[in-house]
């Protein structure tokens, strides 16, 4: 399953260390077709200029019966002036090892290495990279106000790519505790259906409250925020 957690940005302005949230916890829920297909739990740690992020996904219904997986994605680093820099990033299957990615920032000789199932490489790691964990917490940190298309690289231990997102500041969301204003994020039409889409939820600290992604044939993966906790 192929869920993109996927996204953040050229940071704007940011914050103080001691206003960044101290602990965020978040719980998701996974749908396709209206079909609720797993729970996801995030934590966020700040500890000093340190940080820790851990995602859980179980699957649930038909699919924990067929597929008992769990996914437990990390990333942890430090927070600098320019926000969240990753310095290592994990995405591990419990019981299928082979699918398992890892990614190791080297921000002094500007390299990243990447490892999968395929070995290890290295590649040139641009200025403000994220993992796909870290990238979505940047929204809380500095959030993309002003702001009306966004350029970024993100890795998933695999590899390293691109994205580019166009931004509409007046969208809502339905989220199970309600509607909630939100900052738009979609990127452009593509040549086959694929699409991804995000809303920050204005009023709770531009948290990422929806995702979809559209799938080259046109399947679509929803992740909808469930419940979210801030302690700053």
């Amino acid at each position: 399953m192929r869920i993109l957690l996927a996204l953040a940005l050229f940071w704007l302005s940011f914050a103080a260390h001691a206003e960044l949230p101290v602990r965020i916890e978040a719980g998701y829920d996974i749908l396709t077709r209206g079909i609720k297909l797993g729970d996801v739990h995030e934590v966020f740690v700040r500890d000093g200029d340190q940080y820790r992020i851990q995602s859980v996904t179980k699957p649930v219904g038909l699919l924990a019966l067929f597929q008992p997986e769990t996914i437990v994605v990390t990333s942890e680093g430090e927070i600098t002036k320019s926000g969240l820099q990753p310095r290592k990033f994990t995405h591990q299957r419990a019981k299928s090892p082979g699918k398992n990615t890892q990614a190791d920032f080297d921000w002094i000789n500007r390299t990243l290495t990447v490892s999968d199932r395929a070995g290890i490489r290295q590649l040139p790691l641009p200025q403000n990279t994220q993992d796909r964990l870290s990238v979505m917490y940047q929204f809380a940190i500095a959030p993309p106000r002003a702001r009306l298309e966004l350029d970024l690289q993100v890795t998933n231990g695999s590899k390293l790519q691109p994205y580019h997102y166009l931004l509409d500041p007046t969208q809502h969301a339905k989220v199970p505790f309600g509607e909630v204003r939100s900052y738009y994020l979609h990127t452009p039409p593509q040549s086959t259906a694929w699409k991804s889409e995000i809303w920050l939820a204005i009023d709770h600290e531009y948290f990422p409250a929806k995702i979809v992604l559209t799938e080259d044939d046109g399947d679509q993966f929803v992740q909808v925020l469930r419940t979210l906790t801030i302690q700053p």
